[in-house]
């Protein structure tokens, strides 16, 4: 009997049980690089922020010195005083004008996705199909021809120079891409649960109302999200549209402070940090949903 446990039973180097397999060592490797490939990427995308940062927070002298210096060795506000204390830089009306912009055409975009996604996912009609393609395509547009068009829409229309032109440009130009998003989003969503509604006596209406928009928010917040912040950092069509200084948004307005003969640099990086602050204000607050809508969407 102890001849044949020996058998069955083989012996293993107790040195070898410390060494990897071949497949553990080939998933350590291939996490190992994964991991540095993503830590190459946050590198290369945190390094203009914190550059940015940096900038704004030093003072001239520093800015100016040939010799780069990583870390600042005096901080400062001034930049940012320079900056609210200019009447040049316009800061207060250009943040009220990217808001307003930004916000209506964000609420039209988004009545209009839920609607016209929630059409896609559910009903069936001639040259669906087509359409959810179209879609797809017109984001392959180069947004210059778009505008063209666009623009000389708005000359017919005589709106031209004014935010409720540029309000309809941005509305127009960021429905494609959202009605795709919401689409998918509403395609995870099983359809059971509206027709149990709608049985129970729920109109189509109530059913929308009460069933499917309650689990739907997550990629409705996504989706304005992402609509918010395409609007409020667009500067192309802000510039074409808008000529009068009053009406220009922060994007525009940011160039016009820069000046094009002598660049100060510090006011310019602080304004560039006021700009950029309720955007992750924003996402600080709604980066939960937004993951979380963005990916059950392209899950499905």
């Amino acid at each position: 009997m102890n001849t044949i446990q020996e058998i069955d039973t083989p012996r293993t180097n107790p040195a070898r049980r410390w060494l990897p397999t071949r497949t553990q060592f080939r998933r350590g490797l291939r996490n190992t690089f994964s991991y540095a490939l993503l830590i190459v990427i946050t590198l290369f995308c945190v390094f203009p922020i914190a550059w940015i940062l940096k900038t704004a927070f030093e003072t001239p002298q520093f800015i100016r010195n040939p010799q780069i210096q990583w870390i600042p060795l005096k901080f400062t506000i001034q930049n940012f005083i320079d900056v609210l204390g200019n009447p040049r830089a316009m800061i207060g009306r250009s943040y009220l004008n990217s808001f307003y912009v930004a916000s209506v055409s964000t609420l039209f975009s988004t009545l209009i996705t839920v609607l016209a996604g929630y059409a896609l996912s559910r009903f069936t009609f001639r040259g669906k199909n087509a359409f959810a393609i179209y879609l797809l395509i017109i984001n392959m547009v180069p947004g210059t021809l778009i505008l063209i068009s666009m623009f000389v829409f708005l000359v017919k229309i005589q709106l031209v120079n004014s935010h409720p032109g540029l309000i309809i440009y941005y509305t127009a130009i960021g429905l494609p891409l959202a009605v795709w998003m919401l689409k998918s989003y509403f395609d995870t969503i099983p359809i059971d649960l509206e027709e149990q509604a709608m049985v129970d006596g729920a109109t189509r209406v109530g059913a929308i109302r009460y069933v499917i928009l309650p689990l739907a928010l997550p990629g409705i917040i996504a989706v304005t999200v992402y609509v918010f912040l395409s609007h409020w950092n667009e500067y192309m069509a802000a510039l074409t549209i808008v000529q009068t200084p009053k009406l220009r948004t922060l994007p525009v307005q940011i160039l016009n402070f820069m000046g094009f003969e002598r660049m100060d640099w510090g006011p310019v990086m602080a304004y560039s940090v006021i700009v950029s602050l309720p955007v992750v204000i924003l996402f600080i607050f709604a980066q939960r949903r937004l993951v979380g809508g963005l990916t059950t969407g392209s899950i499905k």
